[in-house]
């Protein structure tokens, strides 16, 4: 038994960076990278642990990337195995997967009582898409009341299984996993609620491989074969010391299992500049290879200069995606971050009306006023718990608290895209 396979994840196809779309450039360029690697390598296979788009409902630009990733995969001859992550539509993303699987790419939908596994000699593939505790009780997967947890549902799916152990198994989830109680290491371009949707890493231990995804920077889980892919290109700032490389396993037998790391060339690197406002122009007038960054420039004058923005995009162009000010305050050793947008407008909102506004431009659809209800009635709570007196004393029982996560993570309609 020999047995290759890529595990990516966390594509996050139509993404923004700040102001700019990278689904034509940076991602394109990384998509047909990627190619390159598969013609180098040659795995018999490729995992996509989730997160395929940005968007439950995405862009037609990014939708044709993730065809002409697939496409080239299935010119190539390669079993392709992908399931929906929190960021996608379950339903969307698996509608021609019937006539997919003829060409040997195969993606999970909705969550089912049985998994959808997929057996290439030895080694079966299960792929187990995003999962909350409501989509696994449902009456038409388990049929369960007593499912409370994130763990508990992965767990009850997972024993519900028939899984040969005598056979090498490798999992394909996209989940929130911890090992004995201690978190992944984050990156701030993940949509991670505090320890929302916890699991251990133990409710895997049936599987031989656990290729995960979910979380944007690589790292192992526990043992050396439960492991996050990553994103594959930089998403955020706090990514700017992280290796983007490829993560091939190459399977052997049961207990020969082994990960190395691929190189993999980036259209654009991250670079943050420091200084004050002349310093940072004299040091952009001086780069030679502005081109192959992203850049993010922090000001530490004493002051705030006037036409900031202008003044450096005269000098970093589009290549400049953000500009942080360090101003002093009253303690001159203390420094306060502040972010300057692109028009220098710093009018601000109530915080309600900002989430209204950033839910409607996300899901393309109006929050009902229930619903806008029960997000002001949340955020007051979170407010009296940081010291704010609200006079009516309102509270929000811990069931709303999760409705409004499952609401934030699964949108309007749970039984829609219940992933």
């Amino acid at each position: 038994m020999k047995m290759k396979f890529f595990h990516i994840g966390d594509l996050h196809f139509g993404k923004m960076f700040f102001n700019l779309s990278l689904t034509e450039t940076d991602q394109t360029y990384w998509t047909e990278r990627f190619l390159e690697a598969v013609d180098d390598y040659q795995p018999d296979a490729v995992v996509i642990a989730g997160d395929v788009y940005d968007r439950k409902i995405p862009s037609p630009e990014a939708m044709q990337l993730f065809d002409r990733l697939i496409t080239g995969l299935a010119e190539r001859g390669k079993y392709v195995f992908v399931i929906p992550g929190n960021h996608d539509s379950a339903i969307r993303l698996s509608h021609v997967s019937s006539l997919l699987k003829t060409h040997h790419i195969y993606i999970a939908g909705n969550v089912s009582r049985e998994m959808q596994h997929i057996t290439l000699g030895n080694v079966t593939f299960w792929l187990m898409p995003y999962i909350f505790p409501k989509a696994v009780s449902d009456a038409a997967v388990l049929d369960r009341d007593d499912i409370t947890s994130y763990e508990e549902a992965a767990r009850a799916l997972i024993e519900a299984q028939s899984i040969d152990t005598s056979q090498c198994n490798i999992l394909v989830a996209h989940q929130n996993v911890l090992a004995a109680g201690t978190a992944p290491e984050h990156s701030e371009s993940e949509t991670i609620i505090g320890g929302l949707g916890e699991i251990d890493f133990s409710v895997f231990d049936p599987f031989d491989y656990v290729a995960l995804g979910h979380i944007h920077n690589a790292q192992k889980i526990g043992r050396e074969t439960v492991r996050y892919a990553g994103c594959p290109m930089y998403y955020d700032f706090s990514e700017i010391n992280r290796n983007k490389d490829l993560t091939l396993v190459t399977v052997r037998s049961k207990s020969d299992i082994q990960v190395e790391k691929v190189e993999i060339k980036l259209r654009h690197q991250l670079l943050q500049l420091t200084g004050t406002l002349e310093e940072l122009i004299d040091k952009g007038l001086h780069m030679q290879d502005k081109d192959n960054y992203y850049i993010q420039c922090v000001l530490c004058d004493k002051s705030r200069p006037p036409h900031i923005m202008e003044r450096l995009r005269e000098v970093f162009g589009d290549n400049l995606v953000n500009v942080k000010i360090f101003r002093e305050e009253n303690n001159p050793s203390f420094r306060m971050a502040e972010t300057v947008n692109p028009s220098d407008h710093e009018a601000k909102q109530e915080l309600d009306e900002q989430f209204l506004q950033f839910y409607q431009s996300l899901e393309h659809e109006v929050i009902d006023s229930e619903q806008e209800e029960l997000i002001r009635r949340i955020m007051e709570q979170q407010e009296r718990r940081s010291g704010e007196y609200y006079p009516d004393d309102k509270y929000v029982p811990e069931s709303d608290s999760q409705e409004l996560i499952d609401f934030l993570l699964n949108g309007k309609d749970s039984k829609e895209d219940a992933v």
